[in-house]
């Protein structure tokens, strides 16, 4: 059986499965370290095992990070509970997902499958050193036996805005996962298994001064996108340092040959995107784009010209009009971001124009109408 209908066929069976039931934490739980260790909105329920300290001297290098540090372990969560590491609730053995350094210590980041109540698996994850030991859960995602979803588990976690940490476990259907930096580098995640249902975990912890994780992209056996998550749409705008291009903060640039007309400059903020289009040498139209999470992540159109802002995980596009293929682009990366762009040219452009995006494979992510209008 070829790797796509293995693909179709697991899709299938996660589609008919009944999602297990939730299960919350105790707020209580907090109480020993919200002042520095906090779970991103809505995604993370957390119990600490350990007080948390001022973290100092974070390093990345290569990919991975170094991260100092959490103070002694102070006893079980405060909202009391049982440890979800004993082996009664594991769903299998913990796994290393990063080797990290708290307060000078060498500290193993682990984790597994807890299932405490009978009713479906958390991701716990802890830090675990010679004198401290901290961790918390993550409960699988509501839609997680949808077949558009891969990442089965995501959270994100800020130390007192110092550091980012991402940790998500994704379904048997993922062969791999790219992370996308906000400076345009990618790094591949290191999948574990996760003991159950052919689940695999990751993590990555990140300082916050230099580049910080965007997106997510899961893909499958052939290299086709199952999902992309775009973590500051799901972990809330602050997840990035701010930079808007339209207020003069620009992470990225593409300067076009001013000979050619027409033509556009482009600067790339972390959520927008200043375009200057350039029709004759006499008559120029700025705009501001915000740009979307999704693989089309903004367009604008002005005269023949139109900018089209993409996704990294997009590698072909297509505008068409009625159903009828007009032009077939590749897009370009930038330096310095992870958005691609391309640029159509196009006279007689029909206001029906649309720009559909796909995967290496053929397989379509995202289509969104060209007549788009950015922000004045």
């Amino acid at each position: 059986m070829s790797s796509a209908r293995l693909d179709r066929l697991e899709r299938d069976l996660r589609a008919a499965r009944t999602s297990y039931d939730r299960v919350t934490a105790s707020a209580d739980a907090w109480q020993q370290n919200q002042r520095r260790l906090a779970a991103t909105r809505g995604r993370r329920n957390r119990w600490w095992l350990g007080t948390a300290a001022a973290l100092v001297a974070v390093a990345l290098v290569g990919g991975a990070a170094t991260l100092s540090g959490r103070g002694p372990a102070s006893g079980p969560p405060a909202g009391g509970g049982d440890d979800p590491f004993s082996t009664q609730y594991l769903l299998g053995e913990p796994v290393e997902l990063e080797r990290v350094t708290i307060d000078g210590e060498p500290t193993v980041h682990e984790a597994a499958l807890s299932d405490m109540t009978g009713q479906g698996p958390n991701l716990c994850d802890r830090f675990v050193s010679a004198s401290s030991e901290a961790g918390g859960c993550t409960t699988r995602e509501s839609t997680a036996d949808d077949p558009k979803v891969a990442f089965d588990w995501l959270s994100g976690t800020e130390g007192g805005g110092d550091i980012r940490g991402v940790l998500a476990g994704v379904d048997s259907r993922a062969a791999a996962v790219r992370i996308w930096m906000s400076n345009g580098n990618a790094t591949a995640a290191r999948l574990h298994p996760g003991g159950w249902d052919g689940t695999r975990l990751f993590a990555l912890t990140v300082p916050a001064s230099g580049p910080r994780p965007q997106r997510l992209v899961a893909t499958g056996r052939d290299g086709n996108v199952l999902q992309a998550v775009d973590l500051p749409a799901r972990f809330g705008d602050q997840w990035l340092a701010p930079s808007s291009a339209c207020a003069g903060n620009r992470v990225a640039e593409r300067v076009p040959d001013g000979d050619v007309l027409p033509n556009a400059y482009i600067a790339l903020g972390t959520s927008d995107a200043r375009i200057s289009i350039r029709a004759a040498a006499d008559d120029t139209t700025n705009a501001c784009l915000e740009l979307r999470p999704t693989a089309v992540a903004g367009a604008y159109v002005a005269g023949s010209l139109a900018v089209i802002v993409l996704a990294p995980e997009v590698e072909r596009v297509e505008i068409t009009d009625g159903g009828t293929v007009l032009r077939e682009l590749v897009p370009t990366r930038v330096t310095g971001s992870p958005w691609a762009l391309v640029e159509d040219i196009d006279k007689r452009r029909s206001p029906d124009a649309e720009i559909v995006a796909y995967d290496r494979h053929g397989l379509e992510l995202d289509r969104e109408f060209m007549r788009q209008r950015p922000s004045p």
